[in-house]
């Protein structure tokens, strides 16, 4: 048996998958199964896979169902105890799941282990490093000093943003993975949930060294649908805080600094009144009503839709933020902060 399992979903990056394989293939930690898991691609993905020969590389065609779809299938196959996921347009660094694998073995309370990032551009010029949730922030806080963005705990964070940024940053166990269940069928979301959902069964560990390098190009999911987007965002809120902020390292925080930390940390893009309706139904304490909220055509999720497209057309509520940035639009901000600096 492997000591690693890594999946690869894979949907029309041909011009990238070569490289997502090789970087698993290349690990300095070379006792691991690596499965591909064609997402219906219709330019050359699935054959620029076949054309590698290792016999370590497994290759799951299907029809297009999404990626939270092509992970879990490729999860279900996998053999491994430890188990990484690697997006077909993302780089491991060689040394990565060994050093994730350590952090694994030696500490059985954490449930999940990431690092911080490389960010690159379509043709592999780095950006600049995003360290965690200190940097590269998705979207700007009006007060992030007073918000968990400014602590050190990466649970707390977590209820600020997804700061893993992707599913590439995610090496665990099955048995917490088990545990967890399956990835939802979110669109945007479905790390960040899943994220949110280990963080319940065990700590988050961030390494401290750039292992992955991120790819933002033209094709990132990110760039396709802002009001979907938001109320996914909308939707983990609801689904995940009242979880959260009834764990030990909530409750053990001063009332009023919880409180304080807890408004400066949530951004709806003007959308409060969706998330607001979103507890009202509560969905945390039904996980199969959740998830019925995510059906396409389900009435309600269209209600929220228009009503979030209707906010962001308008700019949002007065003091927030105008419709969520693009990749190269938060880079950009990010960027012009550290005066043109790209690292």
């Amino acid at each position: 048996m492997p000591r690693v399992s890594v999946v690869i979903p894979a949907y029309n990056h041909g011009r990238f998958v070569g490289e997502a394989v090789r970087s698993v293939l290349a690990q300095t930690m070379a006792d691991l199964e690596l499965i591909v898991v064609d997402d219906g691609s219709t330019d050359d993905t699935l054959a620029v896979v076949e054309s590698i020969r290792d016999p370590r590389l497994r290759v799951i065609a299907q029809s297009n169902r999404g990626t939270h779809a092509a992970i879990n299938a490729g999860l279900r196959a996998a053999g491994a105890p430890l188990l990484a996921i690697l997006n077909s347009d993302d780089v491991y660094a060689p040394e990565r799941l060994a050093r994730a694998a350590a952090v694994l073995d030696g500490e059985p309370d954490v449930a999940l282990v990431g690092s911080h990032i490389q960010v690159i551009d379509a043709v592999g010029t780095p950006i600049g490093i995003k360290h965690g949730w200190a940097d590269l922030e998705p979207w700007p806080l009006e007060q992030p000093t007073r918000s968990f963005r400014a602590g050190a705990d990466p649970h707390a964070a977590l209820l600020t943003e997804h700061y893993w940024s992707t599913t590439s940053n995610f090496v665990f166990r099955r048995t917490h993975a088990e545990r967890a269940g399956e990835f939802r069928p979110l669109r945007y979301a479905h790390d960040w949930d899943f994220a949110l959902r280990l963080a319940l069964i065990g700590r988050s560990v961030l390494l401290a060294e750039p292992l992955l390098r991120y790819r933002v190009h033209e094709r990132n999911t990110i760039r396709e649908d802002q009001a979907a987007m938001v109320f996914e965002i909308c939707w983990c809120l609801a689904v995940h805080l009242p979880q959260h902020i009834a764990t030990a390292w909530f409750a053990g925080l001063n009332p009023s600094i919880f409180v304080e930390r807890l408004l400066h940390s949530i951004h709806t893009f003007g959308c409060d009144r969706v998330l607001a309706v979103l507890l009202a139904h509560g969905l945390a304490a039904d996980p199969n009503a959740a998830v019925a909220w995510l059906t396409p055509g389900d009435t309600r999720r269209t209600s929220c839709l228009d009503f979030i497209a209707d906010r962001l057309r308008r700019g949002g509520e007065p003091g927030e933020a105008a419709p969520p940035p693009t990749p190269s639009g938060w880079i950009a901000r990010w960027r012009a902060r550290r005066g043109g600096r790209g690292a």
